[in-house]
């Protein structure tokens, strides 16, 4: 880390603040960086845009089929709140 920190200084990156704050950069690891946490996080987000978008498309199959906010909340095992937030949303938002 201290490496880092004096090539930065040396070629002048970030040099006045490295030189005024080095040891909160030390002890902070402004530089560290987690690559494989980055991607799980990524992926986790996909995953959850990804179930909300089936939970729309579901939620709007059912109700074309005639079924009832409680039906359908009990089908899905979601509250009734809920459903019907989602069928009364703009049809526009639910496509994101």
């Amino acid at each position: 880390m201290d490496r880092a920190i004096d090539e930065c200084i040396r070629e002048n990156v970030l040099r006045d603040f490295l030189m005024e704050h080095r040891a909160e950069a030390r002890a902070m690891r402004i530089f560290e960086y987690d690559q494989e946490r980055h991607m799980q996080q990524e992926r986790e987000a996909g995953i959850e845009k990804g179930k909300e978008q089936l939970l729309r498309r579901q939620v709007q199959k059912n109700l074309a089929r005639g079924m009832s906010i409680s039906e359908i909340a009990e089908v899905l095992d979601e509250s009734e709140e809920r459903i019907q937030e989602i069928a009364s949303a703009d049809p526009g938002e639910q496509e994101e």
